[in-house]
């Protein structure tokens, strides 16, 4: 019996568009077969001799229909809880793959008293997306409620996800049952935008840059192009691109913007930049020059000792505190108050056009009156104190060892758990879940039109061009105008988040033909998130340790930690408060006592050991758009 669902319609601005396409049902052949036929001959001798010749054509080959057998899928992905029979995709894909599918109407990603209770029960769909049940996808399987998925299977039926795979071999090993090298919990969700996204980039005054005797090669910067209507002009305040400062010019900006008076005012009240204790969005500003990130499960050969070790014992962090306590105490650098949170506080200073380098995020600035952005610099200067204030936005200055890296939201593209992982009910048998998975390929990994058909709509259905076709913004129909058929919540429901394509080579077309320049459409464009992203020698995660080792070391830092955080952050103070008088001394003595209250045992007995594999990026930068 079939169950009806009614979805408001999402769809995603950046894909470049949804054509349609059709394909035709391949129709077994008709066979043809010539009969025998025989000729006798008589011999011209008294008895007779009889001949029998038989001369048969070979019957055409049989042209097997890959969908012969029928099959009926229940199905239940997220947010169906309105679900129609009869939706135009289903109509399709059912003709198509001659299938029936069965969609629960339930919300599988918000309604937990619902998919427990499916759970408790037993009642498990053939294929499903379920983020709010009760039971990772390893006890699902534990519990006999789901079944594996060969990667033979993937390769032969899902060949699409099988070549991203092969471009980056660490997804082989995304939700492996334990104990095997060929078997998987379900289908691993792949998300670019995740993997390829940076938080945060530099920015810088540059009147105040010109101001104190720095040129800047303008010509290969890029104004930013707004889309925010009537803000359009503040575009050419911001340019966007790739600075080269050295460290030591880094270091002469941070003091002439503090006693140069830069902007001219004749009052002492400007400075080179605010200090933001290492979080993601301040890594391409601060600690990234150094060479490491903010996140503590990047580990990091150390060129001293040789050991694999996070941030706090890497020999770089010694010299990024020289650095920070060194300008705090010049005055260069300044704290925060520390009365409200860290972002309040810091845009509230930045709005005042004070400092002359912020951290900033990456792109806010293209959404001026955005609730999220609009407290954002360098925006927030531009529609505030200084409607003429230029910046520079980007990758701007070099660390002392010519470094200079940030990190991505998600260190890969794939994930773990019931919010990246597609399961298979127990009961399903391998044919059915061939069939699941060509239907998943042809949607996911067919072609442009396809995907973009299945997962974001129809044009002239879902979405209209306003002008000129793909130079011009998308009109959305309103759920409520389409028939009940083309109403969704989700249009892909079907493929579910199986698939996120990267949006990279959609930036990079905007912002080379019609100037839709921002740093990140800069940096796709030059290929630099690739050549700035942070590649950790080693990345703390039961996927790259092994659930045995993973499990250890949550059990070893448990253990330590205790021991070991008050000596981390004592140093860290210390060095905040300008208290340390000779870093490599102190230095010395702290990775002593580092080692001695715990961190020796963690090294030995994780993090070098070669069964702790290697952080591999693969080609997840390379791919910028759909591989069709």
């Amino acid at each position: 019996m079939k169950k009806f669902i009614i979805f408001a319609l999402i769809f995603s601005l950046l894909l470049s568009f949804a054509a349609c396409t059709s394909k035709s049902e391949e129709k077994t052949p008709d066979v043809t077969t010539t009969a025998a036929s025989t000729t006798t001959k008589a011999s011209t001798t008294t008895k007779a001799t009889t001949t029998t010749q038989a001369t048969t054509t070979t019957a055409a080959p049989v042209e097997e229909n890959p969908f012969e057998e029928f099959f009926e899928i229940t199905w239940l992905t997220e947010m169906n809880k309105d679900w129609v029979e009869g939706r135009w995709d289903e109509v399709e894909l059912e003709e198509r793959f001659n299938v029936d599918f069965d969609v629960w109407p339930m919300d599988s990603y918000n309604d937990r008293e619902a998919m427990a209770a499916l759970i408790a029960a037993g009642d498990i769909p053939d294929f499903m997306f379920m983020p709010a049940g009760p039971l990772q996808p390893h006890a699902m399987y534990e519990q006999g409620l789901i079944r594996t998925l060969p990667l033979d299977m993937i390769k032969k039926h899902l060949p699409g996800m099988y070549r991203l795979l092969e471009m980056m071999p660490i997804g082989f090993k995304y939700n492996l049952v334990e104990g095997t090298t060929d078997q998987y919990y379900g289908i691993t969700h792949i998300g670019f935008a995740s993997a390829q996204y940076f938080y945060d980039a530099t920015c810088v005054n540059l009147d105040w840059l010109e101001a104190i005797g720095y040129s800047v090669d303008l010509d290969s910067f890029k104004p930013v192009k707004i889309p925010t209507v009537g803000f359009e002009r503040y575009g050419e305040n911001l340019l966007v691109g790739e600075g080269n400062f050295t460290f030591d010019e880094l270091n002469d900006i941070l003091r002439k913007f503090t006693e140069d008076d830069p902007d001219g005012n004749g009052e002492d009240d400007t400075y080179g930049m605010v200090y933001i204790s290492e979080r993601p969005n301040v890594n391409m500003t601060q600690e990234g020059l150094f060479g490491f990130v903010s996140d503590l499960n990047y580990l990091y050969k150390d060129p001293v000792t040789g050991d694999v070790v996070p941030k706090y014992a890497y020999t770089p962090y010694r010299d990024y505190l020289a650095w920070i306590s060194e300008n705090l105490q010049k005055g260069y650098m300044r704290t925060l108050p520390g009365q409200q949170s860290w972002v309040t506080e810091f845009h509230q200073i930045a709005a005042t056009n004070k400092v002359g380098i912020m951290q900033i995020h990456r792109d806010a600035y293209l959404q001026p009156t955005s609730d999220l952005f609009i407290n954002y610099p360098p925006a927030s200067i531009i529609t505030g104190v200084d409607p003429n204030a230029r910046f520079i936005i980007g990758k701007i200055f070099n660390g002392p060892d010519g470094k200079a890296v940030n990190m991505t939201y998600s260190i890969d593209t794939f994930g773990v758990g019931l919010s990246r992982t597609e399961m298979f009910g127990a009961q399903v048998e391998d044919a059915k879940m061939q069939r699941i998975l060509e239907i998943l390929n042809y949607i996911l990994y067919t072609d442009e039109a396809t995907y973009n058909r299945y997962v974001y709509g129809i044009e002239g259905i879902h979405w209209k061009w306003a002008g000129e076709p793909f130079n011009s913004t998308k009109i959305i129909t309103p759920n409520s105008d389409l028939p009940p058929e083309y109403r969704a919540s989700n249009i892909c429901v079907f493929a579910g988040y199986l698939l996120r394509w990267p949006t990279a080579q959609l930036e990079i077309n905007a912002a080379v033909n019609d100037g839709y320049w921002s740093w990140p459409a800069y940096a796709y464009t030059y290929d630099l998130f690739e050549k700035y992203a942070c590649i950790p020698e080693k990345y703390i995660s039961a996927v790259y340790m092994g659930n045995e080792l993973y499990d250890k070391h949550t059990q070893l830092k448990a253990e330590l930690d205790p021991q070991m955080n008050p000596i981390i952050n004592d140093f860290k103070n210390r060095a905040l408060n300008g208290e340390i008088a000779n870093f490599n001394t102190e230095w010395t003595q702290y990775i002593d006592q580092l080692y001695a209250a715990g961190l020796e045992t963690l090294i030995k007995e994780v993090y070098n050991l070669q069964d702790f594999a290697k952080f591999n990026p693969g080609d997840k930068f390379k791919v910028k758009g759909p591989l069709y």
